[in-house]
């Protein structure tokens, strides 16, 4: 019988494979450097991950000077272990879907077993 670190691994690989997208992730990150902060544009991936739609859909409108956005709140992401996702204050990680549109990775939550990292899920905004 595999350990269950190694099963709940492969159980998370499963059920990726059961509906799979290939997303490369923008990643933008607040960087200190020389008393002030800048900002590093990068890629990280390509990740095969399992993109959701969560049961407490929150769509809202955010309104600007420059324009208005719909932000819809109830989507999620199944990552496996080895997974890079990032979320918060000076991190944002974002990434598109053909035919779905533009997704920021709001939370990061790692799924643990006996101490070790077996995949992750997400919060996601689905930005228009």
């Amino acid at each position: 019988m595999a350990d269950p670190v190694t099963l709940r691994r492969k159980n998370t690989l499963w059920s990726i494979d059961q509906n799979p997208v290939t997303i490369i992730i923008t990643r933008k990150e607040k960087v200190e450097t020389e008393g002030r902060f800048a900002e590093n544009t990068s890629q990280v991936g390509p990740f095969t991950v399992r993109v959701f739609q969560a049961n407490d859909r929150d769509v809202k409108t955010d309104t600007h000077l420059v324009g208005t956005r719909m932000i819809d709140a109830g989507w999620g992401l199944l990552a496996d272990w080895q997974a890079d996702l990032r979320a918060g204050p000076n991190v944002r990680d974002e990434f598109e879907l053909p035919g779905l549109g533009v997704f920021v990775v709001k939370a990061v939550y790692p799924q643990r077993v006996l101490g070790q990292v077996a995949g992750y899920q997400a919060e996601l905004e689905k930005v228009s």
